[in-house]
This record gives C-alpha cells, sequence and structure tokens, in this order.
C-alpha cells in the first residue's frame, strides 16, 4: 500500500506531540490484534484493516501539521492553514499506492474518511486539488525521493472510480463502512492508551456461580425453560415472550453469554436496577472492564459508587466512564439512544456501526416505545443482522402488530427471510395466578382508593396515573382524606429528590423481607405515573391505575403479586377506563396527546370483553393477539406515524444530518433543564447551588493556571466534570409548555460552562414537584430574575 522507502522517512514524523506516526501506527495496529484475539474480526478484514491502519495518517507528514506539533509542544498555537494546506486523511491515500480491485477501494475509504474536517472528503479532494498536489510535491521533495506525476495521476483516477464505485455498490459501501468503523474504534483506543475491547470471558461463569449460590439455599434449584431455551440458541435472533418474574433478564443475560452485548431498556430507573442487579448478584468483580451503564447520567451514578467506595478514587471513576463512553466494555446496559443512533448515518456512526457487528443487543419491552422511537429500533435491529450482530427480544407481551413491523419492509410486503427470529413463549399454563382484575367504566377518583384503603389489611398500594398532572391531583386528594403515609413519584421532581424515591420505591416494594420467606408487608401508597411501568422489580399488593394501553396496563399490572405469593380470592387490580380525551391522538397532524386513540379503543374493548375476575397470563396474551393485530391497527395514528418514520429514516443518506440532530430524533422528546424557582418560596437548594457555582470559579481560574502542571490540571478536569454532574442534581426536566411560549424571554440563563446554560423557571415547587403557574400567575407576576443578588 505504501512504498517502504517512503514509509522508512515519514514513519519518524510527529503523529501527535508524544508520538511518533510508526509509534501511533504501532499502537493502532496492537489494537486491531486485540479484536483479532477476541473473535471480533476475521483474516480478511483483519488484512485489509492492517493496510488501512499503516496508511491512514502518513498525510500528516507534511510540514504544516509537523510545524503546528512543533509548536504546541513550545506551549504555542498554531491553526490549520485553509490555503496552504488539506486535512492529513485526505493526503495520505496519495501517499499509497492501490490497484483495481474491491479490497483496494475498501482499504481508500477508509483512510479518506477516517476524519471529516469537512462535510466531503471526496469533494474536498476536487476542491483543493492544486493544493494537494503541492502538499505531495512538498512531502516527496523534502525527504528526497522521486515524484511520480503520473502515479498521482492515477491516485485521482482511482479515487474518482472508488466514488462511483461505491455510490453504485451498497454491498462494497457496506463493507468499506465496516472497515472505517473498525480503523476509528482502533485509533481512538490507541489515542487514548484503552484497550479497544475488553475480554467478554465472565458472563456464563459468573452465572454458573450464582445458580451454585442457589443450589446452596435451595437444592432444587435450576435453570428454567425460558432460560435453557436462550442457552441452546445463542447463535439465533430470538423473540421471547414470558409474565415478568419468570427470570427474563437471566435469559438474556444467558443468550449474551461471553460476547459483547448490548441489553437495551426504555427507562433509566430500570436500567439503573439492572446495573446494579448484574454488578451485586452475578458479575461482581472487576466491574470496570466488565459491566457499564450507558445513559445521560452515567458519570453521576459512577461517581456515587466511588463517595460509597473509599477503595475507589477519582481516577478510577474517569477511566471507568471513559472506558463506558469508548464502549469498549464487554456488558452494556442502555438507553435505545446510546446504540441505535447509528441508523441516522451522521458523522461518526461508523465505529459504533462497526462494533455492532460483532454484538449481540437484547431489547427489552420493545412495545414501550412510540411510533418514531419503534421506527427507528426496528431499522436498528435490521441493519444489526445485516452486518452480522445478534438481536434478541424479550417482552411481557408482544403485540402481534408489533411482530409484524419486525419482518416487513413496508406495510403489505412479503416477509424478509433474513429478519426471521426463533420464538419462544413461556408455557404460561401452570403458571401462578397473580390477578384479579376489577373494571370500573370511570375516570379514576380518590374516593373509591380510599375507601379500598380504608377497609383493606394489605396497605401496600400502587397508583398508576397516566399524567403528572393526575398523578399529583391524586395524591393530594389522598393526602386530604388522611393518608399520611403515602408517596408521589413522577418525572418533574428535582434529580437528586426523584433519585431518592426511586430507591425508596425499590426498597418498599421487594416481596420478601431479607430472610426471602417472609412477606415484605408495609403500609405505604405510591401514587405513579408510567415511569414504573417496565422493568422495575418491585411488588405491591393492591393497584389502581387509569387504562391507556393494554400492553401498558399488563406491565403495570406486573407490578403487584409479582412472584404470585399472596391470595388472590379478593380484587387487587382495579382498572379505570375513562380518560381524559386531551390525552388522545386522534389525528395524524395532532400535536397534542400521546396515547393513540385508536389502540386505547382497541384495549379499552379487550380488557371489557374479558370483564371482572382472574385475569391469567394466558389470557394477556390471548387479549393483545386478538385486539391488537396489524388489520385492526391499519387505520391507526400510530401505524402511519410509524411508517412515515420509517421511510425517512431508512432513505437517509449518508451524513445529512447532524449528530446534534440525530440525537432530537431518536429522543423524540423536547424538554429543557431549569431550576426551579417556587413564587412563594424562592430558588430550591439556593444555598448549595451557590456554593457549588463557587468551586466550579476556583477551579476555572486553576485549570487557567499556566504555572499548573499536567497532572494539577488533570485533577480539576475531573472535580469541574464532577461538579457540573452535581449541580445537576437540583435541576429539574420540563417540557416546552412549562416554559410557558412568550415568557422564555423573561429566563435568566444561568452558565455552567461555555456550551451549557440553565435557566431559572418561576413555578410552584412543593410536595407534589414540579407546576408550572396558570396563566393568572403568569400576569401578574414579574418573571425576571435578574435582580435576584443572592444568586451567582
Amino acid at each position: 500500500m505504501i512504498d517502504d522507502k517512503l514509509y522508512d522517512k515519514l514513519k519518524h514524523c510527529y503523529a501527535k506531540e508524544d508520538e511518533s506516526i510508526e509509534v501511533h501506527v504501532n499502537n493502532v495496529l496492537e489494537q486491531m490484534g486485540i479484536l483479532k484475539k477476541l473473535g471480533y474480526i476475521d483474516d480478511e478484514k483483519a488484512e485489509i484493516l492492517g493496510d488501512a491502519i499503516k496508511c491512514h495518517d502518513v498525510g500528516k507528514a507534511n510540514k504544516y501539521f509537523q510545524n503546528r506539533i512543533l509548536s504546541a509542544k513550545e506551549g504555542k498555537k498554531k491553526y490549520f492553514d485553509k490555503e496552504n494546506e488539506v486535512g492529513h486523511n485526505i493526503l495520505s491515500p496519495f501517499l499509497c499506492r492501490f490497484g483495481d480491485d474491491e479490497r483496494d477501494y475498501i482499504t481508500a475509504y477508509a483512510i479518506v474518511n477516517h476524519h471529516y474536517y469537512v462535510k466531503n472528503n471526496f469533494n474536498e479532494i476536487k476542491e483543493k486539488e492544486d493544493i494537494l498536489n503541492k502538499n505531495i510535491e512538498e512531502i516527496y521533495k523534502s525527504y528526497n525521493l522521486e515524484f511520480d506525476k503520473n502515479n498521482i495521476l492515477d491516485l485521482y483516477k482511482f479515487i474518482s472510480i472508488l466514488q462511483t464505485e461505491l455510490e453504485e455498490s451498497p454491498k462494497i459501501l457496506k463493507k468499506a463502512l465496516l472497515i472505517l468503523g473498525l480503523l476509528n474504534k482502533c485509533d481512538y483506543a490507541a489515542s487514548a492508551h484503552m484497550e479497544v475491547e475488553y475480554s467478554a470471558d465472565f458472563l456464563q461463569n459468573a452465572l454458573e456461580s450464582m445458580m451454585n449460590e442457589w443450589k446452596n439455599k435451595n437444592s432444587s434449584a435450576s435453570w428454567n425453560d425460558i432460560q435453557k431455551f436462550c442457552m441452546s440458541n445463542k447463535d439465533k435472533n430470538l423473540i421471547v415472550v414470558a409474565p415478568t418474574g419468570m427470570g427474563k433478564t437471566e435469559a438474556a443475560l444467558s443468550w449474551i453469554g461471553d460476547n459483547k452485548g448490548f441489553f437495551i431498556l426504555p427507562l433509566k430507573t430500570a436500567i439503573n436496577s439492572i446495573y446494579d442487579r448484574v454488578k451485586k448478584d452475578i458479575v461482581k468483580d472487576n466491574i470496570s472492564k466488565r459491566v457499564a451503564l450507558l445513559h445521560g447520567d452515567t458519570f453521576n451514578i459512577y461517581n456515587d459508587e466511588k463517595i460509597n467506595d473509599n477503595n475507589k478514587n477519582e481516577e478510577d471513576i474517569w477511566a471507568y466512564y471513559e472506558k463506558s463512553k469508548l464502549l469498549s466494555i464487554p456488558l452494556n446496559i442502555s438507553t435505545p439512544d446510546q446504540i441505535f443512533d447509528f441508523i441516522f448515518k451522521a458523522i461518526g456512526f461508523e465505529p459504533k456501526y462497526a462494533m455492532l457487528s460483532y454484538s449481540k443487543v437484547v431489547i427489552d419491552e420493545i412495545q414501550a416505545y412510540d411510533s418514531n422511537l419503534l421506527a427507528c429500533i426496528i431499522i436498528g435491529i435490521q441493519n444489526i443482522i445485516d452486518i452480522g450482530g445478534k438481536v434478541s427480544i424479550f417482552t411481557a407481551t408482544l403485540p402481534p402488530f408489533v411482530e409484524d413491523l419486525l419482518s416487513l419492509k413496508k406495510a403489505g410486503s412479503s416477509k424478509i427471510e433474513r429478519y426471521k427470529f426463533v420464538k419462544n413463549i413461556a408455557d404460561i399454563k401452570g403458571y401462578k395466578k397473580r390477578h384479579n382484575i376489577k373494571i370500573l367504566e370511570e375516570e379514576m377518583n380518590a374516593d373509591l382508593i380510599y375507601e379500598h384503603y380504608k377497609n383493606s389489611y394489605s396497605k401496600k398500594y400502587l397508583v398508576v396515573c397516566n399524567t403528572v398532572k393526575k398523578s399529583q391531583e391524586i395524591y393530594q386528594e389522598l393526602k386530604d382524606k388522611g393518608i399520611d403515609n403515602i408517596n408521589l413519584l413522577h418525572s418533574k421532581f428535582v434529580k437528586l429528590e426523584r433519585k431518592e424515591k426511586e430507591n425508596h420505591i425499590m426498597s418498599v416494594g421487594k416481596t420478601y423481607k431479607e430472610d426471602n420467606e417472609t412477606i415484605n408487608e408495609i403500609d405505604e401508597v405510591w401514587v405513579c405515573t408510567q415511569i414504573v411501568e417496565a422493568s422495575l422489580d418491585i411488588d405491591f399488593d393492591y393497584i389502581f391505575t387509569e387504562l391507556s394501553d393494554l400492553n401498558g396496563l399488563f406491565q403495570r399490572l406486573g407490578r403487584i403479586n409479582r412472584k404470585g405469593a399472596k391470595n388472590i380470592n379478593e380484587h387487587n387490580c382495579f382498572i379505570f377506563t375513562e380518560i381524559n380525551r386531551k390525552l388522545l391522538i386522534e389525528k395524524e397532524e395532532s400535536t397534542r396527546g400521546f396515547i393513540d386513540e385508536a389502540i386505547y379503543k382497541l384495549s379499552k374493548k379487550a380488557i371489557l370483553s374479558h370483564g371482572d375476575g382472574i385475569l391469567t397470563e394466558e389470557d394477556k396474551l390471548n387479549l393483545i393477539d386478538e385486539y391488537l393485530t396489524t388489520e385492526n391497527m391499519k387505520e391507526s395514528v400510530f401505524l402511519k406515524r410509524y411508517w412515515i418514520s420509517y421511510d425517512y429514516y431508512s432513505k437517509l443518506y449518508m451524513h445529512q444530518l447532524s449528530a446534534k440532530n440525530a440525537e432530537k430524533y431518536l429522543r423524540n422528546i423536547i424538554s429543557f433543564d431549569v431550576f426551579p424557582k417556587d413564587i412563594n418560596n424562592g430558588l430550591l437548594n439556593e444555598e448549595e447551588i451557590n456554593l457549588i457555582f463557587q468551586r466550579i470559579k476556583a477551579v476555572k481560574e486553576h485549570l487557567n493556571d499556566k504555572n499548573k502542571s499536567r497532572e494539577e490540571k488533570k485533577k480539576y478536569v475531573f472535580e469541574l466534570s464532577e461538579l457540573k454532574s452535581e449541580i445537576m442534581k437540583y435541576t429539574v426536566s420540563v417540557g416546552l409548555y412549562d416554559l410557558g411560549g412568550e415568557k422564555v424571554k423573561y429566563l435568566e440563563n444561568i452558565e455552567i460552562s461555555k456550551n451549557t446554560s440553565i435557566p431559572i423557571l418561576l413555578c410552584h415547587y412543593d410536595e407534589l414537584g414540579f407546576r408550572r403557574l396558570t396563566e393568572e400567575e403568569s400576569k401578574n407576576e414579574n418573571f425576571d430574575n435578574k435582580d435576584d443578588e443572592n444568586f451567582i
């Protein structure tokens, strides 16, 4: 690929301040060796990748890049000279030799595109031809090597053919993207001086050790049929449908086995719960190289672990966090946005794309997502399977229309065999009966809940509302009626307070006491929103819930009598079927509501058809199979919106979206973090916030101090990240409507860092959490917080 004489001259040039091109290349090749040793890439990929690695940075030998490095070593800063130089990634292939075959196209593509200093590197080659020629000639002459103009002309022709070939051959482009992704992943790891991948050789043994512990307590303990099914089908894509409490987590982990794996769940609360369980009960040792947490609050969680573990220091946490971000840890428990953003093909997607080619991905409760997110995930599933990865879906309920979407490219098209899944439905006929339902054809009201609570012996109650506002109303009404041991949990609490509430409900929600035999009888009422409905291992005695959709309803019921250990002679599940019509999405263009009208009506019809009485796990599956079919859903807003999203995302061309825009599409949420300032009591946690800001200011001064060493500054960088995470604990996430439209201009933005500022928002905030001001209050209040002299 590159002439040995030329490489011998160039390899001593700087690739980084402290590394020559040769040293850096060898470091990247070492990372590639790790991938090969772990079995993630075969010999053919390794050969192509090795060629790309050796050539990828030789363009840095140009005098402009070398001068910038030398200036940086002297503490000076020089900037890229657009008038006289091109990016080294564009220069590198012109110092190499290529043939005219698929392998060389793939190699050259990876070299050209391993950076995107411009949006389109091929266009840059055409537009900067004169500068490029000058740079090439200068390199050859500076090292007294023969400059062959004909070879350079041949390279221009090759690059032109390469671009055409890739545009016309999706098969070659897919291979090229994989090599590019692997090159970048190895390059990033080498630059960070971290391993590109840590060995995944521990999970199977950890699961067996856990089983041995169970057997020590109960000699008859063994893997159940679902877990055995997953163990014997590790090489297949699976759909596993089984009720809550049947060990789906262990089954999913058994399917992942000793492989690179991702466990995808819809809610941070559930993710944190699984992460805690895996590292405490299953993996236990060497966690920072084995199990990672991937969501927006990862740093906070890791930092809290440091506080609770005296053996962990700042460097440990920082390294753990960096390894997690680099996606080098084998087992990852994650929100979907951390992984499935690769479908948007934004700049930088290739390493994740390549990594998923050797990964196994578990998706928990796929039916919990809205139409837009479901489209993203299904496109992601299809891509992962296409490039060699494996996918399994674990769920308590799977609507027929969702199963159809998993194997269809377009509504009405034939099934595609390569997306075929092996399906398992748990043998539920002998499963313990857990739920005795009472249907109430009215809107949820506190009177009925209170009367039942007052006359009940068991007092562990779960009330689930469809909205934050409804949960606040029911909570207040129940408290006014005299229930003191009552708690409220929804998304509009300050993050620190919400976390405390989540920890509390997990403790209260345990089925048994510490002896694992005595029922955990607690007198507490929890009023919540749907954030408790998926993947949380909590067990209450009674539930009073609004209806949203059938899947969500059965998920909510899964938090009641979870182990089937409680008597169900009387009703333990109360379902209010009527809801506020403003919550329904009635038309495709609707901007309000979040519950699809068609799904709600079908769900209501289904549960009414069953009527009061025992609701078995088999009944649940039968109702879903009968009512939530593709035929019944064909005119729904959900499916219409799904296909709009699917068509748009599947037709995106390379780098059409920026990474920031891609993130917005995937999260599908417009939310803002604010400091709540109660209209009566002022800014919440003002003293704590001020102290943190004072420390942030001091740390920034230390970082700007030229007399501080690199090691000292490293500690301050960590502290600054820690302080930023700490201050975010005092914010609450609100929607655009909570900001009050035109009143946004009255908000004071408090700068946290160069790119982050957080507004103070006047509101009501008390034990109910955040509530926006009424229109009348908004008119009468002065929203300008800039006169608040006590706040930094």
